[in-house]
């Protein structure tokens, strides 16, 4: 766990010793009851922001082509994730052989992690040594009822000593590709692999206890009148395997301007602890809408979430902005206080 309340007294010599310190070791937790203004620097349409609420700090940054899988290399080394924002689908065959050609059928099973962070949900989730599956990206189309799918590669998995060994082969060639990801330690319990590197990605993902929120693109599964389809959204995840949760404060009717005086409001009594939900995407992304008259997004005013991270620690947040300065819109914004 980040350590995350600090005694006065270590912040107070922290504060008298700043000037001999450069900012990354200033690591302040952020003041109790003080509104906190964010605006996320990099738009969600092509980057990966991760989040910690207690400094008040962006811990990383990636574009969202930066790594393709996210393997357990650690205890069981059994979870296996796609990259949400790369709009991934999977397909399981019955093969074990990777060089096997694969004919795909038509009404194929094709899967997505479920954004609820359920390990059961996941799309490799029943893997077992050598088990084949074809990896594809969705195509985006403006008819959302008939997506197209774009096959890139046959992939398998298996348990080496000292690691997880990945096979492929790419669409159109028959050239096996192999990669050993070696174990790594509890404390960083993933590697992201990338297919561009042929390895390990150029950057790894933070320590799961360093982060709260995840702003990223993923796959939701929407619902248009008696149509269900899946479709790539752009929102913020919470990062539950820090045992953060969430739930969304519901303050009822009011104007646009009484909405942000209720959330300034809101303190610590108002929290029902029984209504915190461990969902990755409790928060998710429907705290816009979008306008079809404008063709843009919109803030819904009455949007305002708790969130309790894994030390215990509660907070309100609500969403004030989907754009820029300029207009270009997945530069999102949110405004927090530490209760």
């Amino acid at each position: 766990m980040k350590s995350k309340l600090k005694n006065l007294i270590i912040a107070a010599a922290m504060i008298i010793s700043a000037s001999a310190c450069n900012d990354e070791d200033t690591d302040f937790v952020i003041p109790k009851g003080e509104n906190n203004e964010v605006n996320i620097q990099n738009s969600v349409y092509t980057h990966q922001t991760y989040y910690d609420l207690s400094t008040n700090n962006v811990v990383l940054t990636v574009e969202n082509t930066d790594w393709d899988l996210e393997v357990e290399t650690s205890g069981e080394m059994k979870i296996i994730k796609l990259n949400p924002a790369n709009s991934y689908r999977v397909f399981k065959t019955s093969s074990k052989d990777i060089t096997e050609d694969i004919t795909i059928p038509d009404e194929a099973d094709w899967r997505y992690d479920d954004p609820s962070g359920d390990i059961n949900d996941f799309a490799f989730s029943d893997w077992e040594d050598n088990d084949v599956y074809v990896i594809a990206k969705k195509v985006i189309s403006y008819d959302p009822t008939a997506p197209s799918i774009s096959v890139f590669a046959r992939i398998s998995f298996s348990h080496q000593n000292g690691g997880i060994e990945l096979n492929w082969v790419l669409e159109g060639e028959n050239d096996i590709n192999s990669s050993l990801l070696p174990s790594t330690d509890q404390a960083h319990p993933y590697t992201w692999f990338s297919f561009d590197t042929k390895g390990e990605a150029a950057v790894q993902p933070p320590a799961p206890d360093s982060y709260d929120l995840i702003i990223t693109t993923y796959t939701d599964e929407i619902e248009d009148g008696d149509v269900t389809f899946d479709m790539e959204v752009r929102g913020v995840l919470i990062n539950i395997e820090n045992n953060t949760s969430s739930y969304r404060y519901e303050p009822g009717e009011a104007t646009d301007e009484e909405y942000i005086e209720i959330f300034n409001n809101i303190t610590k009594d108002d929290i029902d602890i029984t209504e915190f939900d461990d969902d990755a995407d409790e928060i998710g992304y429907e705290w816009k809408e979008f306008n079809r008259n404008s063709m843009s997004y919109e803030i819904d005013k009455s949007n305002m979430y708790f969130i309790k991270d894994g030390d215990g620690n509660y907070y309100k947040l609500r969403f004030t902005n989907f754009y820029d300065s300029t207009g270009e819109k997945g530069y999102i914004s949110f405004t927090y206080a530490l209760l």
